[in-house]
């Protein structure tokens, strides 16, 4: 969790903190879906508030993202529906709606990098030139 009260986070760069508050996000919604498939699998009637809560401050942490780099109408239309389920919507939402909601959010921080784990270069090791340049040997 983000400590506000402490001095590293002052001077920490604010994308640094708003990437460890994406994480958050997505962590606390994580254990608000395995809370949800606990009661359900357990036949227990479970509202679905705190899951719906949780996935809609991690929405809300790319919202502004979303708007700005998202242009194809595909996309936006996408975005809309994401909003109305999450914040509209007052029924319970479908087990597999709430799965590509979180799909879809993944893929937003896979693309800004942010939980991306292949974060190696990929090269040609046969090539003695590329594996030299990727080592930085040359």
């Amino acid at each position: 969790m983000v400590d506000f009260n402490n001095e590293t986070t002052v001077s920490s760069p604010a994308a640094n903190i708003v990437k460890l508050l994406v994480v958050e996000a997505r962590y606390n919604s994580f254990l608000a879906v395995e809370e949800y498939n606990n009661k359900i699998s357990s036949s227990v009637n479970y509202n679905q508030g705190r899951l719906r809560a949780r996935l809609g401050t991690w929405f809300l942490e790319h919202q502004a993202y979303l708007d700005r780099t998202f242009t194809k109408a595909e996309d936006i239309k996408e975005i809309l529906e994401v909003k109305k389920d999450l914040f509209f919507n007052k029924k319970d939402l479908e087990y597999s709606r709430i799965m590509e909601i979180i799909i879809f959010l993944n893929n937003v921080i896979d693309k800004l990098k942010i939980t991306k784990l292949d974060t190696r270069q990929q090269y040609d090791t046969t090539d003695i030139e590329e594996d030299n340049k990727a080592n930085e040997y040359s």
